[in-house]
């Protein structure tokens, strides 16, 4: 019994070092639910197996106990009192027997009332052998992806309006994301096409690891020096006139920006925007140009505070490897009409690009140029601002209040707002508005009949049962020691035999051997004989076919059936403790 419980600590703690533990026994612990009473099962379940090995011990050493008086007894010289008919272990408390034991020389009976004391330490810690614990699992499923962008869908047909709408609410009053985009990027969507693989289910996937395409563009913006980089003029004749036609014009980095438009007291902030699309290859193509300014009619140019920010536009796309958790069965698409199929991932996780990004402002020839118009042809008046400006730039200069209120918007809209600001404010308007018309206006789905396979990584969490490697040790050393002293405990049984199993047969029972009768005699000859080697029955038979050993004038009819039911009863005879001495 013992090797089978060290052969199957040993089979359980491989398993659990191979596999990440060696059995799944539920998604979370509870004590409320049916992992609770499996948890009953692995914790007491070896505690049982060692209480009942403790039981067979102790039934061992009570044997042992009981028999030892008696070996010292068939000593051929007898032992002390005090070992033999007075000695009683079972009379001395188990914490002091194998005390008394070592005391009396009995070493390996105290070794074994030590053996058997030692499980009432062993179980309680058996029930610490298994521990459960989470683990994370990977494994390949297959997946559909839901649809593919198409940049010629962002047209002059878009409706602007209604993406701006969008970045607002995610922008500056921080709403959720449309599926599929982080604010920054809009993802390829993909979905699981099953549930269940491998006997993890939807109820503990962690994470969906897929390889998608990231599309995303960016500015890069250079606050223009007045002077050196561009001028601000009014005609002459417009000198003494509370309006004026002004003229911005400049230089970006090789390419040519210029802003007209009318400056006059009704208003106070102006914010124009616009886009120049015919910078040439060497400029970078395009600019997104936006002059800022505060009506001052005490300046040459009746503005004050001005700002012109000229941005260079990229389109990027990146291959990469986009995690994504997985709320509920089927998850990994998105609303209709949106980057996915059903309902959209809980959450972005992590995105690792795989590639270098690629310049994308080509997938579609030439639909740069109408997205980029396309941006400032919104334009609608809000009362309780200071400023009339195309949608985007609203949006833009709500955004840069944001970040000169330190997160939060300001109430005041005549803040005076610094041209790094500005270009900040810009590139995050400009990136939200792509990825989201990307999302929506760009994403075209298509039938589950042609969406494109491939596969992706399922990770999940799982509750899994391992072995504790201290514990594992500690109870098989106990387990060989155990085995060990076991096979110690059978030899000494063999070896040293006790007054109980003397022959004859009922030697303490039979009157006649206590008087001083022939019977006694005789068998005193027969041991004193040559030749004896304990068997004392086998000794008379054959001193009986020899003809003249001793015992040949003792088999009578009486001894003779006396002799026969002892071999019946198949007595093996050690020794007659000095009868007849």
């Amino acid at each position: 019994m013992d090797f089978c419980l060290i052969v199957t600590i040993v089979l359980l703690f491989t398993l659990s070092e191979r596999r990440n533990g060696f059995v799944s026994v539920g998604y979370v612990l509870s004590a409320y639910g049916d992992t609770w009473r499996l948890s009953l099962l692995w914790t007491a379940l070896p505690s049982l197996v060692f209480t009942c090995l403790g039981l067979h011990w102790s039934a061992i050493e009570s044997a042992a106990s009981d028999r030892q008086p008696f070996v010292g007894l068939s000593q051929p010289n007898g032992r002390p009192a005090r070992e033999t008919i007075l000695l009683d272990y079972k009379a001395i408390i188990p914490v002091k027997r194998s005390h008394v034991a070592f005391r009396n020389g009995h070493w390996l009976l105290g070794t074994a009332q030590l053996a058997a004391l030692s499980f009432s330490i062993l179980s309680p810690l058996a029930s610490g052998l298994f521990l459960a614990s989470m683990a994370s699992f990977r494994l390949q499923v297959p997946v559909a992806y839901t649809g593919t962008f198409d940049q010629a869908r962002m047209n002059s047909s878009m409706d602007m309006r209604t993406v701006l709408d969008s970045v607002t609410a995610n922008l500056i009053y921080k709403a959720a994301n449309i599926p599929w985009t982080d604010g920054e990027r809009a993802f390829g969507p993909f979905r699981a096409l099953s549930d269940r693989e491998g006997g993890v289910t939807s109820t503990n996937v962690t994470s969906l690891t897929a390889r998608t395409v990231a599309h995303a563009a960016y500015l890069n913006c250079a606050v223009l020096r007045p002077g050196s980089q561009f001028d601000l003029t009014r005609p002459p004749s417009s000198a003494q006139s509370p309006a004026a036609r002004v003229t911005m014009s400049g230089l970006d980095r090789g390419c040519p920006v210029r802003h007209e438009f009318t400056v006059a007291e009704e208003q106070d902030v102006y914010f124009v925007t616009s886009a120049e699309i015919s910078c040439g290859v060497k400029a970078s193509y395009s600019r997104l140009v936006f002059t800022y300014g505060h009506f001052s009619s005490s300046s040459p140019v009746l503005l004050a505070n001005v700002s012109v920010v000229s941005c260079a536009v990229g389109y990027r796309s990146t291959m990469g490897d986009l995690a994504v958790t997985v709320p509920s069965p089927g998850a990994g698409g998105a609303p209709q009409g949106t980057a996915g199929g059903s309902s959209p991932p809980a959450e972005f996780l992590t995105f690792t690009p795989t590639e270098d990004p690629r310049d994308s402002r080509d997938d579609a020839f030439g639909f740069w140029r109408l997205f980029e118009l396309k941006l400032f042809q919104s334009q609608a008046f809000t009362a309780d601002t200071t400023w009339a400006t195309t949608d985007f730039g609203t949006v833009a200069l709500y955004r840069a209040l944001q970040r000169q209120g330190g997160g939060a918007a300001s109430t005041d809209n005549g803040t005076v707002l610094p041209g790094d600001v500005l270009a900040a404010s810009i590139s995050d308007t400009f990136t939200s508005v792509y990825s989201t018309g990307m999302a929506t206006t760009g994403f075209a789905l298509q039938a589950s009949d042609q969406q494109h396979r491939g596969m992706a990584t399922l990770e999940a969490e799982l509750t899994r049962l391992y072995v504790v490697p201290w514990v594992a040790g500690v109870l098989m050393v106990a387990l060989l020691f155990f085995s060990a002293l076991a096979s110690l405990v059978l030899r000494h049984v063999r070896t040293h035999g006790t007054l109980l199993y003397e022959e004859p047969a009922g030697l303490l029972a039979q009157a006649g051997l206590l008087e001083d009768s022939e019977i006694i005699r005789a068998a005193k000859e027969v041991r004193d004989s040559e030749g004896f080697n304990g068997q004392f029955v086998a000794t008379v038979f054959r001193n009986h076919a020899n003809h003249g050993g001793p015992g040949h004038d003792v088999v009578d009819q009486n001894w003779k059936m006396y002799l026969t039911q002892a071999m019946r009863s198949r007595i093996s005879i050690a020794k007659v403790g000095g009868a007849g001495r």
